[in-house]
């Protein structure tokens, strides 16, 4: 009676070998690959600039006349919905930045933020300026 044996074990070294080439041949064409397309940008004389966010300014005279500044413009609290919504209507993506006096109360910041809030406004930053001297907390 005989008895045959069968090899039972892998041989790796073809795959490593086939592995090893494609390896190779990746590593020396990666960097010939074209990252891109080359565009010239088209000009325009008459294209819109992006447009700054909107600044509203709260001075400490909001407490007497309810008024704050849109830009350059003195604007009642009343209408600054409407005017901020008008200021906002060209532009994607609508934030405002609010400066306010370190002199007027919460209560009354809230206030503008609610005419804010009813002209769309959803993205607001309060302006700030770094304390003078000293370290940070």
């Amino acid at each position: 009676m005989r008895v045959s044996t069968s090899l039972a074990e892998i041989n790796v070294v073809p795959l490593v070998d086939v592995m090893l080439v494609l390896l190779v041949i990746f590593m020396v064409t990666a960097p010939m690959m074209q990252q891109g397309l080359g565009v010239k940008l088209p000009q325009s004389k008459r294209s819109a600039s992006i447009a700054a966010p909107v600044t509203i300014s709260v001075p400490l005279s909001f407490r007497q006349d309810k008024k704050v500044r849109l830009g350059n413009e003195v604007v009642g609290i009343d209408v600054l919905a409407e005017r901020v919504r008008q200021a906002t209507a060209d532009q994607l993506t609508k934030n405002v930045i609010v400066a306010g006096d370190g002199g007027i109360t919460l209560s009354e910041t809230m206030q503008v933020f609610d005419s804010l809030k009813a002209a769309g406004i959803e993205n607001v930053a309060i302006q700030t300026q770094p304390s003078t001297g000293g370290r940070a907390p």
